[in-house]
């Protein structure tokens, strides 16, 4: 008699593949946390009316709620996430849009919405929200992929709605990301590149435009080409050059004494690289690298095309904020305010970086689960 196959067999595999992959994720997220809230008391913990125990409090607490996030996305059914797509993107855009009206300005921008006492930047959400949508569209088109109507309209559509809307405010930084973020997404899921080029072209030109009517943003342009050392970049530089192979020690960084703006923010890369050194650097680059090649290996192993797209969406997310962050720190780019993820201060940052990772790990259980591709089969 010949030997029959158990199909049962393989879910188990696929199952504890997918979990190997996984394990390293959470991992290296946890292991970037852990830095950010040594940190955040570092550098925040060194100013004397605040001083570390309340660091510590005001951190941990916004850990707590990230990991609430993270708890919420890796539990939640896909197919309820999958059917919220697009009213939670829209909710999501239309907060960008309030923004003008009911956000404070600073520094000719809003960017921040108070509620009940706590302030958020509504941009967070609708990015987290926009790759759930886009990843929808892009599975929905199946394929059609390839046509304009049907692959790139819908899906770089999703993109422009949320871009305008944070054009509005203005952040032309966030809106660039954006409009990156769903090109590279949609590139990756097959729409033709040559649907993006007059595209492209003619939004570059818009953003020159619109950039030159704002002074601030000719001052970062002016600023980049040439980089004074007294300038935000310049004194991040002196910090990661002044920390050497080894650092100065965790609390001994002196640039964070008010010489470096936004050091427990968006600048926290120059403090980690002048009080761990070359090593702490290296550190933070080793873990992103990780995080970005264990989230390809899960793109390849995924088998349901929203599954997967919403796998490779959530890692370029984190991914290219990462690389913006640390680009504009080491002067290879224009000055922006962008969180690092997982190890700047800001607690909306925190949360849905967090939530992000946990939607990986659970399109990637239930991807292996093969209980979405039956009841997606059976919807079809």
């Amino acid at each position: 008699m010949t030997a029959v196959p158990h199909t049962r067999d393989a879910v188990p595999t696929a199952r504890s593949n997918h979990l190997r992959e996984l394990d390293w994720l959470m991992l290296v997220t946890v292991a970037l946390c852990c830095l950010g809230l040594v940190m955040a008391v570092s550098v925040r913990g060194s100013q004397i009316d605040v001083g570390p125990m309340v660091v510590m409090k005001q951190q941990g607490t916004k850990l707590l709620v990230g990991v609430v996030a993270f708890l919420v996305a890796a539990l939640v059914p896909m197919q309820w996430v999958r059917r919220a797509a697009i009213p939670l993107f829209l909710a999501a855009t239309a907060c960008c849009l309030l923004v003008p009206l009911l956000g404070t300005e600073v520094k000719g921008a809003a960017r921040w919405i108070r509620v009940a006492g706590y302030q958020f930047q509504p941009v967070e959400p609708a990015r987290f929200f926009m790759v759930i949508a886009v990843s929808w569209m892009l599975a929905r088109a199946g394929s059609g992929l390839r046509s304009f109507r049907r692959g790139f309209l819908p899906s770089i559509g999703c993109a422009a709605l949320l871009a305008g809307a944070l054009l509005l405010q203005p952040d032309h930084g966030n809106a660039l990301i954006v409009l990156a973020l769903a090109s590279c997404l949609s590139l990756v899921a097959g729409v033709r590149f040559l649907h993006f080029m007059p595209f492209a072209a003619a939004g570059l030109a818009g953003f020159a435009m619109l950039a030159a009517r704002h002074d601030y943003v000719r001052g970062r342009l002016t600023e980049f080409l040439q980089t004074r050392p007294d300038s935000q970049v310049g004194l991040g530089l002196i910090a990661v050059g002044s920390g050497g192979l080894t650092g100065r020690g965790l609390g001994q960084g002196w640039m964070k004494m008010d010489f470096v703006p936004e050091a427990h923010n968006d600048f926290v890369f120059a403090i980690i690289a002048e009080e761990f050194g070359f090593l702490g650097s290296l550190f933070v680059l080793a873990a992103f690298t990780v995080f970005g090649v264990v989230a390809y290996r899960l793109v390849c192993k995924v088998k349901d095309p929203f599954l997967r797209y919403l796998v490779c969406g959530y890692a370029l997310m984190i991914c290219m904020q990462a690389a913006a962050n640390l680009l504009v720190v080491s002067g290879w780019a224009p000055a922006k305010g962008i969180d690092l993820p997982f190890v700047s201060t800001g607690g909306t940052s925190l949360m849905f970086c967090l939530a992000a990772v946990g939607l990986i790990g659970n399109a990637a259980r239930t991807d292996s689960g093969g209980a979405f591709l039956e009841q997606e089969s059976a919807v079809n």
